[in-house]
């Protein structure tokens, strides 16, 4: 609480409403306690399948904790509107109630809350067949096990077909299993016709020689996480891909303003500016060498033809294939030659059945092809892709920053935001390059929180912001 009151770029918001719902009698609220609750933090994470808060409650006269006592899975609705006058609503269920104190005929506790979904999950248990698209039976596990129909336009077609019995698992956990190795359609589709029109020119660049040119294609990496607007599943390439999702700044005289740092005090009504920043890890290179980031082989031995194979993969050969954040080109020398030694080994069971979804015999296997048509046969997903979406996650955040603004509610985890950082030169250089050419530029919103102060009336944002390469578009990055 007092480190809230510290913030002095903190801007004025106006809680309309906290309303408590009774478990099991929600026709109206029980309750308004929004004068009983002194602060709130609310968050949500790329990571996390669910978002959440936490709420201090402070109970001087209204007893409320033994007139209704909180047995979990309460509503509650939390109204109110931003320093623009936008209105919000975030609706939450009570998981936990926590540092409950008790003195002088007051109750001090904190309830923590989290999206009615995210409790159903801890109880659900998937174990039914599926099958088909990766991304239909996302949309069908969440409509048929936690009631939630996903919007079309937050759900990314994907490439990957599945057929599987699930092992009894949450609805989270399953679709959480098939983000890493998920391809999106489109892609896939971009980089098969490319593959093909290489192999048939006889280059070799990335993935794309004869041999390779039938089998996978795209990049692999899906998120699936839930923010204030709804659910998502859209691949790692498509959140990076600023034509496709344009950055959240507001558009000034047809040019993006970005949040801009300057060093010292700000003026508390500048909504653009960040106040604080903190830069955390970059390119830890022990990190990703021990999960494989740069190279790693799978061994697997493939149940339907009884063979037991190596794969081999480099980071270098799929680095031009995916959508970056950054203007960096290339893969640093550094880690391009790391992409040479295999650091990590892996070994599976390959079941063709489980990631095919056709009528015919479930094989890719060149020897196998005999007269059937190349584009009809389904790509390898376990054995080309497991590495390759560990790599995708790995490289996301070569580049960590913290962030603190004034209140922006209109804020989500998954945007991409427009920074600019000042150039830590000599004045006389900072006249010809204002801003710092390889950490300015632009970042996907990793975890997202919202400090509410609800009796002095005041909230601030704070962001965790990533980025998988240097530099600000449109200018050429000195990284090589």
């Amino acid at each position: 609480m007092s480190d809230f009151n510290q913030k002095p770029y903190a801007v004025t918001f106006s809680p309309e409403s906290i309303a408590l719902y009774k478990a099991g009698d929600e026709s109206q609220p029980y309750a308004n306690i929004v004068s009983l609750v002194t602060y709130i933090q609310y968050h949500e994470c790329i990571e996390w399948p669910a978002y959440g808060a936490t709420m201090v409650v402070v109970d001087n006269s209204e007893n409320l904790i033994s007139k209704m006592p909180l047995q979990g899975f309460e509503k509650v609705i939390f109204k109110c509107t931003d320093p623009t006058n936008e209105e919000y609503e975030y609706t939450f269920r009570v998981w936990k109630v926590a540092n409950r104190i008790a003195a002088d005929r007051r109750n001090i506790y904190t309830l923590c809350l989290i999206s009615e979904e995210g409790l159903l999950n801890e109880g659900i248990r998937v174990n039914k067949l599926l099958e088909g698209s990766t991304d239909s039976v996302v949309k069908k596990v969440m409509k048929d096990y936690l009631k939630r129909t996903l919007p079309e336009e937050n759900v990314e077609p994907a490439a990957t077909t599945i057929k599987l019995l699930p092992t009894k698992k949450s609805p989270f956990s399953l679709i959480r299993s098939l983000c890493m190795r998920t391809v999106s359609s489109e892609s896939y589709n971009k980089k098969k016709s490319t593959s093909a029109a290489a192999a048939a020119s006889g280059s070799t660049e990335s993935d794309v020689s004869s041999e390779s040119a039938t089998k996978a294609s795209g990049t692999a990496g899906y998120l699936f996480y839930q923010t204030q607007r709804g659910y998502y599943f859209k691949s790692i390439d498509t959140l990076s891909d600023s034509e496709k999702i344009p950055v959240v700044n507001p558009v000034v005289n047809d040019e993006v303003q970005p949040f801009i740092y300057q060093a010292g005090k700000a003026p508390n009504e500048s909504l653009m500016r960040i106040q604080e920043v903190v830069f955390g890890g970059e390119i830890d290179m022990m990190e990703k060498l021990r999960k494989g980031v740069y190279s790693s082989i799978v061994c697997y031995f493939n149940i339907n033809t009884g063979k037991y194979e190596e794969y081999v993969y480099s980071l270098k050969d799929t680095w031009n294939d995916m959508v970056h954040l950054g203007s960096q080109t290339k893969l640093p020398i550094g880690q391009e030659t790391l992409s040479e030694y295999p650091s990590r080994v892996m070994s599976t069971v390959i079941n063709h059945e489980s990631f095919y979804n056709g009528t015919g015999i479930a094989s890719n296997e060149d020897s196998d092809l005999g007269d059937q048509d190349v584009d009809n046969i389904y790509p390898d997903f376990v054995k080309q892709y497991l590495s390759q979406g560990i790599a995708r996650y790995g490289i996301m955040s070569n580049q960590e920053l913290t962030i603190s603004l004034t209140g922006h509610l209109e804020l989500c985890a998954g945007d991409k935001i427009e920074i600019r950082i000042p150039n830590q030169v000599t004045d006389k250089e900072r006249e010809e390059e204002v801003w710092d050419p390889e950490h300015s530029g632009t970042y996907l919103i990793k975890k997202l929180n919202h400090q509410f102060d609800v009796s002095t009336r005041k909230v601030y944002t704070v962001l965790d912001l990533i980025r998988d390469s240097y530099g600000i578009k449109d200018s050429e990055s000195k990284v090589t």
